[in-house]
This record gives C-alpha cells, structure tokens and sequence, in this order.
C-alpha cells in the first residue's frame, strides 16, 4: 500500500514533464510563425484572450487556472510586439486585466487590498493637467501608455491577494509563462543566424533582437532567465524538471546577452541573487542552495559567453565592459529637476518628456519608472513610493513558505530592477509585483505536494 501510495504522484509527474516537454519543442517555432503568418497571426492573441476570458467567466475554474491564462498572455506580449500583429500597442495589459477582473467579479472576490488600490488612485490626479489642451486621441494614447501599468499592477495584487498556489501549481505558472519566451529566444536566434552580414558596434541589436528593440526584448528573456532559475532551485535540481529548467536559463540567457542590451540579464541576475539569500536558512543551506547556481552560472561564463563573444568579434565583451547607462542617469537627474520645480501636481502626466527639454538636450521618454512617478505626479507620485515600499516590506512579513517568500522576494527585486531600466513598457513588472500577494505552499522535494492529483 505505501508503494502505491507514492507510484500516483511520480506517474503524475513524470507524464506532466513529458506534456511539458513537447509543448516546450512545439513553442520554439511559434515566433516564426507569427512572423509569417500574415493577418492570421492576430488569431493567436485572441485565442489567448478568449481563452482566459472563457476561463475567467466559469465560476467553477479555479483562480489558479486563470493566472496560468493570464502568465501565457505576459509571456506572448512580447511576441506579438515582435511580430507586429495589428492590435493595440497595449494589449497584454488590458487583456491581462479584463480577465483577471472578470475572474474576481464572477466568483464575488471583492476585497481589494488598500495598499495597491491607493498607489493606483494616488496617480489619479497627474491626469488633471494633460486634460486641458490635449485632443482625445492624444490623450487617451498619453494616459494609456502611462497608466495602463499601474492599473495592471493594483489588479494582479487584488487577483493574487486571493491566491494561493500549491507546489505543482506553481511549477505550472513558471512553465507556462516560460514557453512564449522559449520562442522569443528561439527566434531571436533564427534571425541572428539568418541575417547576412551582421554588424556588432557598442549599441543594442535590433537585428539579433528579432528586428525588434532590444532593451524589451532582452528584458522578458531575462524573466525567462529567472522564472527558470527560480524552477531550477525551489524544485529538485536532480529531476527531469531540473534539467529542463537549467536548459531554459542557459538558452535564454545566451540569446539575452546577444541583443546587446545589457539590462535583461542584470535583471535576471539580481533577482535570482535575492531568492538565494531568501531560501537559505543559514549559512550552509546557502551554500548548498548556490553551489548549482555557480555551476550553471560557470557553464555560461566559461563555456557560452566566449562562444558568443567569438562569434561577435569581441563585441559582445566590449559592450558588457561599457558602464555607461545609455543617458538613463542623465533623464533621473532631469526628472528630479522637473519634480522640485513642479513639487504639487508635477509636470503632468505624460509631459515630462517636454518639460524636460530645459534640463538636457536630447528628449527621450522616461526608462526610469521611479523617477517619473516624481516628475509626472509630485508628492502623489510620491507617496506612490512610498506605497510600493510598504507594500513590498508587508508581503515580505507576512506568514508564507520559505520557498514562496524567497520567489516573491525574487519577483519583487525583478519587477523593480526592470522598472529601472524600462518603465512600465510591457505588461510583466505590474504582474510580477502583484505575486507579492500570492501565497505558495511549502515545496517538500519528494512528497505528493510536488505532483497534480491524479
């Protein structure tokens, strides 16, 4: 009987690795084809959507099972931006929000947690000053673009307030958002290797990006990078879902690199560096928690990254030699300068970019999340802030698992290190923050908490 009882789980996860597996193999083209598929690559998208609406509306689907609708759509953003399917530019973040609502709404989830409900209407007021003066198609474009983030952000932390994720669904949610990704890679790798005459200079490549910016792209595979990283040590590093994940780390790091924007996988770095420190207990746990870390991270750095650099030319280390931060010092200091001189209501939504004229001399959007919380909306944006620190110190105090605190620590450091770098410019910072509200079980390698219920 002990026997049997232990056979359900290793069946259930052997069969989930071998689903895993394949859809993995079959995702990897699935940029190319976006890329070709001409005014039927928009089906993808909308089944996406209608997918996770259709999900969200059945009361009786688990809340869990649409985070996984809602994780493939932030996987996919990217790809779609990519492969320049005509919808609107942001539509992850209301496609992730629509559902993520309708969800709450249907099953009558109605507490809303203050913290992130009072960031979000904290940055309501920023919105008077570009209401005057502005046409309708300008203004919702401006408001759009520098909202929608925010407001996906309060959504996923009222979504995930009402999470609670058991282990293997939580190796689910890292899959699933992992396999978009795994094609964004794969594709940014066909046409580096496709392209005539590849020129390597200083700057980010658009060409071994896809064709598309680097600094987005290289972003999301550095969240491929951790979201695999963090598989790699909360799940069992020896298992076949080990492998799987360490693979995916390497892969997408490699291509990471290869866009020349560096930020993606300092990114990735960071964070996985703060779920370490959460996981261990001591120092020991620590050292056996990093030691297969360094081991991947050894394989990249004596192994991929001078194959890459080779193929380069030498470029690719020039460019990670370069600590230049491409003029983002330059636009803080400038939005500090436009906050101290409009201290109340700041410069407007949207409007810093103009009113910083006055203090540099090129004009350029904010890459910098936090500094233009300050330029475009004074002391609310402010206070904003300071809502995001509490609101990260909270969920870090609150009772969790230790694996689930050190993910959500990672995630948290991940979501504000690409903010850093790239604003709010995809959906993913906002819905990585809100799993600072999610609750993950205790993972106890070898138990059935590991594997669906059969």
């Amino acid at each position: 009987m002990g026997h049997q009882r232990h056979a359900v789980p290793n069946q259930g996860t052997s069969r989930e690795f071998r689903i895993a597996a394949i859809v993995s193999i079959v995702h990897l083209p699935l940029g190319l084809l976006l890329y070709n598929a001409g005014p039927f690559a928009i089906l993808h998208p909308l089944l996406s959507f209608g997918i996770g609406l259709l999900l969200a509306m059945k009361r009786q689907v688990p809340l869990v099972n649409v985070a996984l609708a809602v994780a493939y759509i932030i996987g996919s953003e990217i790809l779609w931006r990519m492969a320049g399917i005509p919808i609107f530019w942001e539509s992850g973040k209301y496609m992730s929000a629509v559902i993520l609502i309708v969800a709450l709404l249907r099953r009558h989830k109605l507490q809303i947690p203050v913290i992130p409900a009072s960031y979000f209407v904290l940055l309501l007021p920023g919105c008077l000053i570009v209401l005057t003066g502005s046409s309708l198609s300008r203004l919702t474009q401006t408001l759009s673009f520098n909202l929608s983030g925010p407001m996906l952000l309060a959504v996923s932390c009222w979504f995930f307030h009402h999470v609670k994720l058991r282990p293997f669904e939580f190796k689910r949610l890292l899959i699933v958002c992992i396999l978009p990704l795994l094609s964004v890679a794969f594709t940014t790798m066909f046409y580096t290797v496709s392209t005539e005459e590849l020129q390597f200079t200083g700057e980010s490549n658009a060409a071994t990006s896809g064709g598309f910016g680097p600094n987005q792209v290289s972003s999301m595979l550095g969240l491929g990078v951790f979201l695999s990283m963090a598989g790699f040590v909360l799940f069992n590093k020896r298992s076949r879902f080990g492998v799987f994940f360490a693979v995916s780390a390497l892969f997408m790091a490699a291509l990471s690199v290869l866009t020349f924007s560096r930020g993606g996988i300092y990114n990735a770095v960071g964070a996985v560096l703060i779920l370490i420190l959460f996981q261990a207990r001591d120092l020991s746990k620590g050292i056996k928690v990093a030691a297969p870390v360094l081991i991947l991270g050894t394989v990249f750095i004596m192994f991929i990254f001078p194959y890459l650099n080779s193929f380069t030319g030498g470029a690719l280390e020039d460019r990670f030699e370069d600590t230049g931060t491409t003029n983002r010092w330059e636009i803080i200091e400038a939005d500090v300068k436009v906050f101290l001189e409009n201290p109340f209501l700041g410069a407007g939504v949207g409007e810093s970019r103009t009113v910083r004229k006055q203090f540099i001399e090129f004009s350029a959007a904010s890459h910098t999340e936090f500094s233009r919380l300050l330029s475009e909306h004074g002391v609310f944006g402010l206070a904003a802030l300071a809502l995001m620190a509490v609101l990260v110190v909270t969920n870090l105090r609150r009772p969790n698992s230790r694996p689930g605190k050190a993910f959500i620590a990672g995630a948290i450091s991940w979501s504000f290190l690409f903010m850093m770098n790239a604003g709010m410019r995809l959906a993913a910072p906002s819905f990585m923050l809100g799993l600072a509200y999610v609750t993950i079980a205790n993972l106890r390698p070898g138990s059935k908490a590991l594997a669906p219920r059969p």
